[in-house]
């Protein structure tokens, strides 16, 4: 299974980590396919922040598992944040998923693409207590799925904010932000590469005000 097709819903920040898990799957060896029905694994990474945003990612769960029974997709995987919040409800509800990875598993987007491993054999590392560490950094390779002229730079993951109205801390976890030097060779590099116009992104916890 060495051609990979990605489905990224929701921000941009999500948007990086799928970026982060092509560049470790090109990497390796895969093929990155643009068209998801092309692919023989299909990864679904999803958002779960607000209802519409559920509805979305079940939506292309779905349409993604027919690609197995009606397409040549033969793994079909489901990463992101309606997996950090919903996990045992997906496993009991998608039977047809091969691997669920949250998002402080993405680095295991290798180990669950391996034909020869069987994912649902794998340990899980869900949250849980909110104290994922996982933060990709300058030297994490990444496919960028932007316009050749803008890029995305994740500069921080998390937030400590215990809102009762937000759900960033239970789907990404505790605040943690990447090192100032890590950021600026990050965007000396994408500049090199042609990249006119950076972004920075992070869950951000709020400034308290007088």
């Amino acid at each position: 299974m060495k051609t990979v097709g990605f489905v990224s819903l929701g921000c941009p920040k999500n948007l990086v980590d799928s970026e982060v898990m092509m560049g470790q799957l090109k990497a390796a060896g895969y093929e990155i396919v643009t068209d998801a029905a092309e692919a023989e694994t299909v990864v679904v990474n999803t958002c779960g922040f607000i209802e519409s945003a559920k509805q979305e990612s079940i939506d292309a769960i779905l349409e993604a598992s027919r690609l197995k029974t009606e397409g040549s997709a033969q793994r079909l995987i489901v990463a992101g944040c309606l997996v950090e919040r919903y996990r045992d409800d997906l496993k009991a509800g998608m039977p047809e998923v091969d691997a669920f990875i949250g998002t402080s598993e993405i680095g295991r987007i290798l180990e669950v693409s391996d034909p020869k491993n069987n994912p649902l054999d794998m340990p899980y590392y869900p949250l849980g207590n909110k104290t994922a560490t996982y933060l990709y950094d300058e030297n994490t390779p990444r496919v960028l799925a932007t316009p050749s002229y803008t890029a995305f730079i994740k500069i921080a993951e998390g937030c400590d904010r215990p809102c009762a109205f937000c759900s960033i801390p239970s789907m990404r976890g505790s605040f943690r932000s990447r090192r100032f030097g890590s950021i600026v060779k990050e965007a000396h590099d994408l500049v090199k590469q042609g990249v006119k116009e950076l972004v920075l992104v992070a869950q951000a916890p709020m400034l308290q005000t007088e």
